[in-house]
């Protein structure tokens, strides 16, 4: 099958509609789905701190099947922005079938356009497909700390 992967435009309705689909179908598998998501892509227009990309299947281009948020970062030591992959989801159907490829071409292509130093991402030790799908791509371990795990930690702020 055929995908096309492209930066979405929040400001255009179609886009923006398609991005909460995605983004509460996520949040449904994370068990966080809440309505006040309908105004994602008007915040993340407002940020201006990252991108988004969505994957389309060849035939019905108006639908998106896949999605990466990416939020921008630097690095002290590179004196260069890092973008960060902060969430992906291909919708169920489509699983398997390349669309994450396609997206994170897309991710690369535009963090290179930003003269990122890298790119980063977190993914859980209970999903090793994604992990399988991420190495395949060609992240792995930080070169500098070979053989060294780096851990994913959060420390929760009340609201």
């Amino acid at each position: 099958m055929s995908y096309e992967a492209r930066l979405a435009d929040y400001q255009d309705g179609s886009d923006a509609k398609g991005i909460v689909r995605l983004m509460r179908e996520y949040a449904r598998i994370e068990e966080c789905d809440r309505e006040e998501l309908e105004r994602l892509p008007e915040i993340l227009l407002g940020l201006d701190q990252g991108f988004t990309v969505l994957a389309f299947h060849e035939r019905s281009s108006n639908v998106p099947i896949g999605l990466i948020n990416c939020f921008f970062g630097f690095s002290t030591f590179e004196l260069r922005p890092v973008v960060n992959v902060h969430d992906v989801i291909v919708t169920e159907s489509h699983r398997g079938q390349g669309v994450a490829r396609g997206m994170l071409e897309c991710v690369e292509s535009k963090s290179r356009s930003l003269n990122a130093c890298r790119i980063t991402l977190e993914v859980l030790a209970d999903n090793p497909s994604a992990m399988r799908a991420y190495q395949k791509y060609g992240f792995g371990h930080d070169p500098a700390h070979k053989g060294v795990d780096t851990y994913f930690l959060r420390m929760p702020l009340s609201e």
